[in-house]
């Protein structure tokens, strides 16, 4: 969570800019996506149980994990912000006992002392963070699941061309050590892997230096002084990040993935924007499922959140512009437990919650544009369910990196301006 305190601290501390300043802003950032590839290699021993209940070791063999990359380099090549996307790891031989490493969604920065540019190959030093998972089965099939937030530094070249971006980096994991539990009662030491090397090639794509047109600017002279057009829907995917414990489920069943993630899901958006006052008033929805099991306990919270929001923008750095705001939500909430396949109990409950809401917007024309790519994020401090006399956390910071944002009314109105021309 202080990552996200210091980020929001630098937002606030962005100087305000020229808005008008057009050559800046429609060359501030460059899309792209493409595909990646983590390899990792020499992993640490395993260990399982034998049939005679002893603690043995066992090799585990290396592997490969393709991604789907999303980014853009901003700040005139200085910097580019990404996710990876990782699917399943690719072993590079048959373990003994079977095992899997799932390094999640990266989410990340890469910083370039000297700006990467076409035609150039430049260093970075980078840092990017993912749930981590690994999860291993027993010799009776029963599996055991561990996720942890983990932290990689990275050093790398970048290597720009006219249409292509390609990207070769050594990654250092922060703290890859974990306990996993070999049965309901036996602990064993175990790690993630420490060295992550990235191969990676993406497609550059220029999404705003074509609104730099006069279009554009008589849009964003009638946008900025009313308050009309402002109506809006957005969707885009989206994760949760467990922040604090549930002791209902260390003091109980102490063996669960205490803070395993929710599924990744949608985040949906309808509400209006102020333009003049630069001002936001919303509506989100998000269909929320969290699902913890091992040697026969499986534990699932159901979330259904409506949050209504409102929020506004502080500053305009050429194009990047965040925001600040409060939401209250209406939760509706359920849960169950099974052991073994008995259910041992279940509830439904629906609750009001006040969160934090904070993001950014990438904005080429100001308040011109017809469409904007958002990141919502949102913090949920009280956030819990009562079991038994416990707690169950549901304190977690949901991080939407990218929401595909529409003004149809602004679009229309682009479309009658044009027809002026």
């Amino acid at each position: 969570m202080k990552s996200y305190l210091y980020l929001i601290l630098l937002i606030l501390c962005l100087p305000q800019v020229n808005a008008q300043d057009w050559e800046k802003r429609h060359s501030f950032a460059k899309t792209y996506f493409g595909i990646d590839n983590y390899i990792a290699t020499n992993l640490a021993n395993g260990s399982f149980l034998n049939a005679n209940n002893e603690v043995v070791s066992f090799q585990k063999h290396g592997f490969i994990t393709p991604s789907i990359n999303i980014g853009a380099t901003h700040f005139w090549g200085h910097s580019d912000f990404f996710i990876s996307i990782n699917t399943t790891d690719i072993k590079f031989g048959e373990d003994k006992i079977e095992n899997s490493y799932r390094l999640g969604t990266f989410t990340g920065l890469r910083v370039y002392p000297i700006a990467s540019k076409e035609q150039s190959i430049r260093p970075y030093i980078g840092y990017k963070f993912s749930p981590f998972r690994y999860t291993q089965k027993d010799l009776n099939n029963d599996q055991f699941k561990f996720t942890q937030v983990k932290s990689i530094v990275d050093i790398g070249l970048g290597i720009q061309l006219s249409k292509f971006y390609f990207t070769l980096e050594y990654g250092r994991v922060i703290n890859p050590d974990f306990d996993i539990y070999l049965s309901r009662e036996v602990i064993s030491q175990d790690q993630f892997p420490e060295h992550l090397f990235q191969i990676g090639v993406n497609y550059m794509m220029e999404t705003t230096k074509g609104a730099n047109n006069q279009l554009s600017k008589q849009a964003n002279d009638q946008f900025s002084a009313s308050n009309k057009w402002g109506l809006f829907f957005g969707i885009g995917p989206s994760a949760s990040f467990p922040i604090k414990s549930s002791n209902y489920v260390t003091d109980k069943y102490p063996f669960l993935d205490d803070k395993t993630f929710p599924v990744i899901y949608p985040d949906i958006a309808v509400g209006y924007h102020f333009t003049k006052l630069d001002f936001i008033s919303a509506l989100s929805f998000r269909p929320i499922s969290q699902t913890r099991s091992a040697y026969g306990i499986e534990q699932k919270i159901k979330r259904h959140s409506i949050n209504m929001e409102t929020y506004k923008f502080i500053a305009d750095y050429h194009g990047f512009v965040p925001y600040i705001g409060l939401g209250l939500s209406y939760e509706k909430l359920s849960f169950s437990e099974k052991d073994n396949g008995h259910e041992t109990s279940s509830f439904n409950t629906n609750e009001f919650s006040p969160n934090l809401v904070f993001g950014w917007d990438i904005r080429p024309s100001v308040k011109g544009d017809g469409w904007v790519l958002r990141t919502n994020l949102r913090y949920y401090p009280f956030l819990e369910l009562e079991h038994q006399g416990k707690k169950l956390s549901l304190q977690h910071l949901e991080f939407n990196f990218i929401q595909f944002v529409i003004y149809p009314q602004r679009l229309k109105q682009i479309k009658k301006i044009a027809s002026t021309y």
